[in-house]
């Protein structure tokens, strides 16, 4: 399934929790306040619009990337689709993406069980 397009999110799950279990402080936003845009093509472009604030992750699948974690810190991992989802592995968690339909739903999962879900519907061109 293309993932290419601008997702509102719908539903989110223990995203206070999982924000505090990896040592971020920022606000908890409003369900309409978080939009995800995904470019792909040759590179793969995600952007999250927080509020505020957004973050971009620019990468190629499988090649060394160097992206950046919540708290500002950069790192170096290697992006995979894995089943169709996008994992990578951030320094405190995993981030899976998929698209079914017209659902993005992004995971972020931490070792100690914390799990954020997030729900997306793709905004009509």
């Amino acid at each position: 399934m293309p993932f290419s397009g601008k997702y509102v999110l719908e539903s989110q799950e223990n995203y206070k929790e999982f924000l505090e279990a990896i040592g971020v402080s920022k606000v908890e936003v409003a369900n309409e306040d978080m939009v995800t845009d995904i470019y792909q093509g040759a590179y793969y472009s995600i952007t999250k619009y927080m509020g505020g604030d957004s973050v971009t992750h620019t990468f190629m699948l499988n090649r060394e990337a160097e992206l950046e974690d919540l708290d500002g810190t950069t790192f170096t991992t290697t992006v995979r689709l894995e089943g169709g989802k996008i994992k990578i592995q951030f320094p405190k968690y995993v981030y899976t993406a998929e698209v079914s339909g017209d659902k993005l739903t992004e995971i972020n999962s931490i070792p100690n069980g914390i799990t954020n879900r997030m729900v997306s519907k793709r905004q009509a061109q």
